[in-house]
């Protein structure tokens, strides 16, 4: 008998697992730094990060966390790298045959 697996890329291996995968390690480690109170993400006084970070959008609107740098690096990636992943899969569901 003949092996019938199709030879090529696996599940894992798609860019936009990748990214998806990418970005729930990521929303995990910020739920590890808020629930300890420490962030590696400091953002220095005078920075434009730091001005957006104080803004109302992130200190009032958008808090999944208690971080606000958090919050911040959360709407950024967020913007970022869901769309990708849900353009890849899209791409990769409706080209299946």
């Amino acid at each position: 008998m003949k092996n019938s697996q199709k030879k090529g890329f696996s599940f894992l291996s798609k860019g936009w697992v990748l990214t998806l995968g990418g970005f729930i390690i990521l929303q995990l480690l910020f739920v590890v730094f808020d629930d300890s109170s420490w962030s590696p993400f400091q953002v220095r006084e005078g920075v434009v990060l730091e001005r957006f970070s104080n803004t109302r959008l992130f200190t009032e609107w958008f808090t999944p966390y208690h971080t606000k740098e958090l919050n911040l690096f959360t709407a950024i990636f967020t913007i970022t790298l869901l769309p990708a992943a849900l353009v890849g899969a899209i791409k990769d569901f409706t080209s299946r045959k």
